[in-house]
């Protein structure tokens, strides 16, 4: 089970959990018996380091990748998330680019995001999220939550609690609208929807 708050060990392994998805899976495993209500905090890590991961097996159209000493730049409407995530990149690389967290960015400037996280401490409500979604649907900024409803607002990747674990849900429809491409890696380890579906999260 990962550890509350974000100790040496958790940040370690949400950097090396880069090299292959099978890091994901073990950072997404279930509670051990008997603790079947994991802490928020420990919960959060374990989104954190799909957000993390997801900058490593998506890729951005030539036009959008980070040129020069530019950073990769994760918008973050979640301030607990935004705060593990940063002490984690820290120091990190995106094929020698730095990566740069942003807590609750204006809505002006998310076309200079490549990830866009809406999380439970967003300050934009689902009509707002729904709203700037429309917007960025032909954008490459990959976007993510944990909201429900989001696959049906037109957002890319949904993390939910599946059978104890959180398994991501990839909106194909989505993705198509852009020209980011996901790696077949994180396709085969998601479940995957489309626009419109009735249960789609």
């Amino acid at each position: 089970m990962l550890h509350t708050g974000l100790t040496l060990p958790v940040a370690r392994l949400l950097r090396r959990s880069a090299v292959g998805c099978w890091l994901l899976l073990a950072l997404s495993a279930p509670s051990p018996a008997g603790d079947t209500n994991p802490s928020t905090f420990a919960e959060t890590e374990v989104k954190a380091a799909f957000v993390y991961n997801f900058a490593h097996f998506v890729r951005w159209p030539d036009a959008h990748v980070p040129r020069g000493s530019e950073p990769f730049r994760y918008c973050i409407f979640d301030d607990t998330l935004a705060s593990l995530l940063a002490k984690a990149v820290a120091g990190e690389t995106l094929d020698g680019r730095p990566f740069v967290v942003l807590r609750q960015p204006e809505s002006r400037s998310l076309q200079e995001c490549h990830l866009i996280y809406f999380g439970e401490q967003s300050v934009i409500g689902p009509g707002l999220q729904a709203d700037l979604l429309r917007r960025l649907a032909a954008s490459a900024i990959l976007t993510v939550s944990d909201h429900p409803g989001f696959s049906s607002r037109g957002g890319m990747i949904t993390l939910v609690r599946k059978r104890g674990r959180i398994h991501p849900v990839i909106n194909t429809d989505a993705i198509e609208r852009t020209e980011l491409r996901i790696s077949a890696k994180l396709l085969n380890l998601a479940t995957l929807t489309r626009d419109g579906k009735g249960s789609a999260p």
